[in-house]
């Protein structure tokens, strides 16, 4: 009798011994999950959850103003660039290759102002929810902002290319610049930049986006910056060459028809001059607007700048990028007399003419 009960004593004990081994175990693995839970909040989400240079209210405050005013220019860019397609669409006069690239141009912003704006708008007011689906619109537009707003920057590349030919190579532009090669190009472009978004985001993640839009900004403006600089000159040489062509005819003739051509190839260089300094202020209010991305981008990466103040300062750079898509329509309107007589016609604000439908 005695030898049983110390039996089942030592197999009480060995079970409770069992017992607390497993909920040791138990704690473990909750206190694990735990961790691996709080690890899986993106740094957008941490650096809400742990600043303290402002109150949460403050910053849910500046993040409801920052996403009401990213919904307001989003409607801008969708209304503003869908009466630039719409004008092409209409106007047979106006579907030159040169105006394709616009075109072009005016879809990227018009995907802006319908995808990117609103994931981005979704994004910030989330973030200020404190709800961890932000981090997976983080991803999505991310992606979207390199997709859609870096493709705007090579369409002002390719205009300004296309500008340079139509200047410095009139004759070659004709007949190498057609509708269908601008339409190929266009088809290879959106296919291989496609999936180059797609390849960078899912093997490098979003850090080397990053990188590479800083690229892209730079590269745009070094290459618009050096075409340009060359049509400048090229235009200034042909304004030289007409004046000394029309001092020679009318020291030798004064007939109507040398004159007409005369004045045809100083409107024709005025328009080309016009056109590069378009592109110009394109690039430019791209460039400066991308410039506080960049600023802040820099400061969380190599600086660790954090807090709530730093992403509210994200939110923000962010938002001055995404307004270039709103102002491009504004841009062709005020600098493209053909787009305002087309846009007019189209709204019956006065007759305009020389436009084919």
């Amino acid at each position: 009798m005695l030898n049983h009960s110390k039996q089942n004593r030592c197999t009480v004990q060995c079970d409770l011994k069992t017992y607390k081994e497993k909920m040791n175990s138990s704690l473990e693995n909750l206190t694990d999950t735990k961790r691996s839970s709080g690890n899986q909040l993106c740094s957008l989400l941490k650096q809400v959850q742990t600043g303290n240079d402002i109150t949460f209210a403050e910053f849910r405050a500046v993040c409801a103003f920052i996403s009401s005013a990213n919904a307001f220019f989003s409607v801008l860019a969708i209304l503003g660039n869908l009466v630039i397609i719409a004008a092409f669409y209409r106007f047979e006069s106006l579907r030159t290759p040169s105006n394709l690239l616009l075109l072009g141009l005016s879809f990227c912003d018009l995907f802006v102002g319908l995808v990117t704006q609103p994931l981005f708008v979704a994004e910030t007011a989330l973030v200020a929810a404190n709800s961890g689906v932000a981090c997976t619109l983080k991803d999505l537009y991310v992606i979207f902002l390199f997709l859609f707003s870096s493709a705007s920057m090579l369409h002002v590349c390719l205009i300004s290319v296309e500008r340079s030919i139509a200047i410095v190579h009139p004759f070659k532009h004709h007949r190498f610049i057609t509708k269908k090669k601008v339409l190929l190009v266009f088809l290879v472009f959106w296919i291989s930049w496609a999936l180059l978004t797609i390849f960078t985001r899912r093997e490098h993640g979003g850090g080397l986006i990053g990188y590479s839009r800083m690229a892209f900004v730079i590269f745009s403006a070094l290459v618009v910056l050096v075409i340009n600089i060359r049509l400048w000159i090229e235009a200034r040489r042909h304004s030289a060459l007409i004046r000394l062509v029309e001092n020679s005819v009318q020291s030798h003739s004064t007939s109507e028809s040398s004159e007409t051509r005369g004045v045809r190839a100083t409107t024709q260089t005025a328009r080309d001059t016009k056109a590069a300094k378009t592109v110009i202020l394109i690039i430019g209010i791209m460039i400066f607007c991308n410039l506080p991305l960049i600023a802040t981008f820099t400061a969380r990466k190599f600086y660790n700048v954090r807090g709530r103040v730093a992403t509210l300062l994200w939110f923000a750079a962010n938002t001055i990028v995404l307004l270039t898509s709103a102002l491009n329509p504004v841009i062709y309107f005020w600098r493209r007399r053909e787009f305002r007589m087309t846009v007019r016609r189209m709204f019956g604000w006065q007759n305009a003419v020389g436009l084919q439908q």
